[in-house]
């Protein structure tokens, strides 16, 4: 199951953060501190279980589901409270709650809650009218058992034949951009689809001995077709595996995730599972001088010579065919040793630092771009003031400042955003005013004006290319909105 944390005593979310997390079949995928933050995270990730505490600043537990339920936000949820009284598990009760825990948390009890709402998915996945996708969800969030009965479901939801031949697709969207509307039409030869919530997974089961496709090689052939034209398939990456009887489904689809990292080490966007075993075990050697340059940077403070650094780091990786593995712990080293330089350079960092929980990210990362995200996200840390940082805790508006910081050079608008995100444009212009207390449009030319006031006194480059190179397309505008901002021309604050 996918879980989201909603507690505002950070020793009891992380405790019981890594207490879900040693299940392998269930995955904690975002924490919050209080009520605002968790339906954020909850609308924006769409989890299968909430354990939400019930006393919290800003919004209560309580307030939280409420909220959730009036807006027809379905999911389980559990209510963590130290209260004992009969009328707080009334009311969680009232709001669709599942069950209610006291403080202190027992395994024990977890162990209890984590099997009956296993139960319940798995009910609601194999009722008699559940649809191949609710099916498929089941497996791949660990759900499902692979009984006898089970089994006989699932070859009556897939209508499989006597001597059917399987195989399993595994897209990946680092963006989100695929949605059923947009691929179900491209994809009618199948027997299940499931996009996940987020729209960055797509799963696909094809039966190879009813459909036009003969092959694993057939099945590439046809993604080959289609990412170049296909807008919502361009950036995406994808792992082929025959699944040899429908018994293996579950194990398939829960080890795929560390497959598609194998794509990206070998440069190809398609991988099918015998290409998988054929990547040379060449680890890539750690080489401590790294350190020593992410050191420089950092101190240095500027920010365009990280994004420069991160960028071409990442490119010298792409393609060269190490382990997985070594580059996953690659990243691990770094962001362990920017978490140590932070506490020695910058301490009042720390405990952001910390909070981004960065090393836990990297271990579920699926893709490159992924572990460069969370570099990316600890030097944004050390770059940031403190002052303005403060005032920024909804999780939802950090990511939309990272994708700011990376695209702001780019023609960008607040449907982009939002689309990134997963969000309507309408939602995220809600989070801008109440976390920024400024528009969307306001903080990003504020952004880019900042940049080119260092290149206005830090280089030699004419107006009109500082205008182009923060991401201003006309220069009588530029000039505008930096007096606006300023209270100066472009040419003015240079001469001064």
């Amino acid at each position: 199951m996918n879980i989201v944390i909603v507690e505002d005593e950070i020793k009891i979310r992380n405790g019981l953060s890594r207490l879900l997390s040693s299940y392998d079949e269930h995955q904690v995928i975002a924490k919050a501190k209080n009520g605002k933050e968790g339906i954020d995270a909850i609308i924006s990730l769409r989890p299968d279980l909430v354990f939400t505490d019930i006393k919290m600043p800003e919004m209560d537990g309580l307030q939280m589901l409420e909220q959730l339920k009036d807006e027809g936000i379905g999911c389980h949820s559990v209510i963590l409270t130290g209260y004992a009284e009969f009328d707080y598990a009334k009311r969680a009760l009232n709001c669709g709650a599942d069950d209610y825990l006291l403080k202190p948390i027992t395994v024990d009890a977890v162990d209890k809650v984590l099997s009956d709402i296993s139960k319940k998915i798995i009910k609601e996945a194999t009722k008699i009218d559940a649809n191949p996708s609710s099916y498929i969800r089941a497996i791949i969030t660990g759900a499902l058992d692979n009984t006898e009965e089970n089994l006989k479901i699932a070859e009556r939801i897939f209508e499989l034949l006597p001597g059917y031949s399987l195989s399993f697709v595994r897209g990946y969207s680092p963006n989100g951009r695929f949605s059923y509307d947009a691929l179900e039409e491209k994809f009618r030869d199948y027997k299940g689809l499931y996009i996940s919530e987020d729209r960055k997974d797509l799963f696909l089961i094809i039966d190879k001995s009813t459909s036009r496709y003969k092959s694993n090689e057939d099945i590439s052939a046809m993604l080959n077709r289609r990412l170049p034209v296909i807008s919502e398939l361009k950036e995406s990456i994808w792992y082929i595996s025959n699944i040899p009887t429908i018994e293996k489904l579950k194990d398939i689809a829960l080890s795929s995730d560390k497959k598609l990292l194998v794509s990206q080490m070998i440069n190809k966007k398609i991988i099918i599972e015998n290409e998988v075993s054929e990547i040379a075990e060449n680890d890539y050697k750690y080489n401590p001088e790294i350190e020593k340059v992410i050191e420089r940077i950092l101190v240095k403070g500027d920010k365009k010579n990280w994004d420069e650094w991160s960028e071409n780091f990442i490119n010298d990786i792409l393609g060269k065919g190490y382990n997985p593995s070594s580059i996953r712990q690659l990243y691990m080293n770094l962001s362990n040793y920017i978490m140590q330089l932070s506490v020695k350079i910058w301490p009042e960092k720390g405990r952001q630092l910390r909070e981004l929980e960065s090393v836990e990210k990297i271990s579920k990362a699926k893709v490159l771009y992924e572990l460069k995200e969370c570099l990316d996200e600890q030097a944004s840390i050390i770059y940031t003031n403190e002052t303005s940082r403060d005032d920024i805790h909804n999780y939802t508006i950090l990511r939309a400042i990272a994708y700011i910081r990376e695209n702001y050079a780019n023609k960008i608008s607040q449907e982009d955003v939002a689309n990134y995100l997963s969000i309507t444009p309408e939602y995220l212009s809600t989070l801008f005013h109440r976390e920024m207390n400024k528009t969307f449009s306001v903080f990003v030319n504020e952004f880019r004006v900042s940049h080119a006031k260092r290149l206005l006194k830090g280089s030699d480059l004419k107006i009109y290319e500082i205008a182009e190179q923060v991401g201003f397309t006309d220069t009588k505008y530029f000039n505008r909105v930096f007096k606006d901002i300023e209270g100066i021309s472009p040419k003015e604050f240079r001469e001064r």
